[in-house]
């Protein structure tokens, strides 16, 4: 009788350590999964630390899936960061991981034993988009069919420039809204199939560069014009039909000669004199109603703020 009494402590103590260590657990997982922070990997008191590892296999049959295998058998809980900009989720020993579209993606995985947290990562490419796929930010973008975005209003903040860190230089406010008509009015459709529609309704302002018409040989002085007045060589900028990627889940690419969002001197590397044949922003923010991109430069950066029409 006293040896099973003796059992039960020891087993009781052994649910109770457990149970502790879930409850660090979801403390650490935040800075293990934050760049730059490492944490806690061992508790030291009941097993040895986990030895993080897992295979990744695609899935026959399916389109840009892949199977992800944990094969640390000691472990009892499992969180995957498929690295395509949504986040670590708490997962099973066996899981599974789809990419709408190509690139390189890292994957990580935590892992916790009764000895601690282990990490391990691994990289996985996917050679080509999904025809078909639809998922992530991809989904909220073009709503899995066909969606229109304009410049948010008459809220201020559609437009924002500033230093690379820090509060901004310029913001719009909603008196541009009926100040600068011919930018408010345009409208950005992007389509499942990966058709963006670039759509000034007819007409495009002329921005300015440090109080002067950019580019300084565009012939019109900062203010709307009808976009058949664009020189040849600016006609791109004056709206027609591109193509777009998501990538990662974090970028938004738009593709085709002239192709840009919000502003066309916010080029891929700086303030463009020309229409570029592509433009890489960041995604910020994105929902079914709201999308905020950002393209940052040596010396400061823009933002722009859509909502769904």
């Amino acid at each position: 009788m006293l040896r099973n009494n003796k059992s039960y402590i020891h087993y009781k103590a052994l649910l109770e350590a457990r149970s502790s260590k879930l409850t660090a657990l979801l403390l650490l997982l935040v800075p293990a999964f934050m760049p730059g922070c490492s944490p806690k990997t061992s508790f030291g008191d009941i097993g040895a630390k986990p030895k993080a590892a897992f295979t990744v296999t695609p899935v026959a049959g399916k389109v840009n899936t892949y199977l992800l295998t944990s094969t640390t058998n000691e472990a009892f809980y499992f969180r995957w960061n498929i690295g395509d900009g949504g986040g670590a989720r708490q997962g099973k020993k066996v899981d599974t991981a789809y990419y709408p579209d190509m690139g390189n993606y890292t994957i990580k995985l935590l892992v916790m034993s009764d000895g601690g947290l282990d990490s391990a990562t691994a990289q996985v490419n996917v050679a080509a988009d999904d025809p078909n796929g639809c998922a992530g930010r991809k989904a909220l973008l073009t709503g899995c069919t066909s969606k229109t975005w304009v410049l948010d209003q008459p809220a201020g903040g559609a437009l924002v420039v500033g230093p690379p860190s820090g509060g901004p230089w310029w913001t719009s406010g909603e008196g541009d809204v009926t100040g600068r008509p011919c930018a408010f009015n345009d409208e950005y459709t992007f389509k499942k199939d990966g058709t963006f529609i670039l759509d000034l309704k007819g007409d495009i302002r002329v921005d300015d560069e440090g109080g002067n018409p950019w580019p300084t040989d565009i012939g019109f002085p900062v203010g709307c014009i009808n976009v058949s007045q664009l020189p040849n060589k600016y006609k791109p900028w004056g709206g027609g039909t591109f193509n777009f990627k998501v990538i990662a889940n974090n970028k938004l690419k738009v593709i085709g000669n002239g192709a840009y969002m919000a502003l066309y001197k916010a080029g891929e590397n700086g303030t463009s004199g020309n229409p570029e044949p592509e433009i890489t922003y960041d995604i910020l923010e994105m929902t079914a109603t709201k999308m905020v991109i950002n393209k940052k430069y040596d010396w400061g950066q823009w933002t722009f703020t859509f909502k769904a029409k």
